[in-house]
């Protein structure tokens, strides 16, 4: 079952799935907070909830705007990792981008996490790949990128 954060409750216990992706994106917090949730309220951002027995187990962020369409964020709980999980996540978030290949950044930290999937099952090409964009010495692959990621890392 999907559910739309539409909520400050919802978007609290949405952050409690994702919080552990500040320890790749140092402002993530700050990012999730002030320009994710206000966002939903101005239709730009959807923060997608996948539940199972009545328990958030996914949630991914998409933004949608005229400038860009782009899976801003994915994470499935540990317990339902490689369970085929993230591939409803992924399938349900491309339907609401309307389109197959949106803008997506994975840290060097994560990237054997996702690659299969982005590069196996989706098909996603990797577009750029930026050095302390968002951690100082760390590497950050843009996927489906025609445009270049907005440099704001203070490295």
């Amino acid at each position: 079952k999907f559910l739309h954060v539409n909520s400050i409750l919802q978007a609290k216990e949405a952050y409690k799935v994702l919080k552990d992706l500040g320890l790749y994106y140092p402002d993530f917090y700050s990012w999730y907070w002030n320009k994710v949730v206000p966002n939903i309220y101005l239709g730009v951002t959807t923060i997608t909830l996948l539940i199972v027995d009545s328990k958030i187990i996914g949630v991914s962020i998409i933004k949608k705007s005229e400038l860009e369409s782009k899976l801003c964020a994915l994470r499935v709980t540990e317990q339902y990792k490689n369970k085929g999980y993230a591939l409803y996540l992924i399938d349900y978030s491309l339907k609401l981008l309307n389109m197959d290949k949106p803008l997506c950044s994975v840290s060097e930290d994560l990237i054997n996490q996702y690659s299969r999937i982005f590069i196996n099952h989706y098909n996603f090409n990797i577009s750029h790949v930026y050095k302390g964009i968002y951690q100082k010495n760390k590497l950050e692959y843009e996927f489906n990128g025609d445009v270049k990621l907005k440099i704001t890392s203070p490295y």
